[in-house]
């Protein structure tokens, strides 16, 4: 059976705004006593859970440069190679962090409004395991 329509744009909402749509959206749904589908509950956990993978690595990612700047040779290795992802232009303005993240996102938008789950190997599994489906 396919997800409601509605359902599909509420998800695809979530992931272009990296799950803050999804808190608004499970703090209205448990407001007014709304049950929600086991798909749109999978696809708004999935979201809050992938902005803060993202916010972590991008936390540890900043640590770890950080640290390894002042050490000698790696120190120039490590910041030449953060100016080559997350500074260099490659399409646009698009870095080579930014489009990946940006692809992430499309794939899973593209899913969502499908219909399907959109599997991410280790994520998918958490939710589906956390939060039913």
């Amino acid at each position: 059976m396919k997800p409601a329509f509605l359902d599909r744009i509420i998800s695809i909402l979530a992931y272009f705004t990296f799950g803050i749509f999804s808190i608004i959206w499970i703090v209205f749904a448990n407001m007014t006593r709304k049950t929600m589908s086991s798909f749109l509950t999978f696809n708004l956990y999935q979201a809050i859970f992938i902005s803060v993978v993202l916010a972590v690595i991008s936390l540890i990612y900043s640590i770890a440069i950080n640290l390894l700047s002042v050490i000698p040779f790696v120190g120039n290795l490590a910041r030449w190679f953060d100016v080559f992802f997350n500074q260099t232009p490659l399409y646009f303005t698009f870095t080579i962090s930014g489009l990946i993240v940006t692809m992430l996102v499309i794939y899973l938008s593209i899913m969502s409004l499908l219909g399907k789950r959109a599997y991410l190997p280790i994520v998918s599994e958490i939710i589906s395991s956390n939060f039913g489906g």
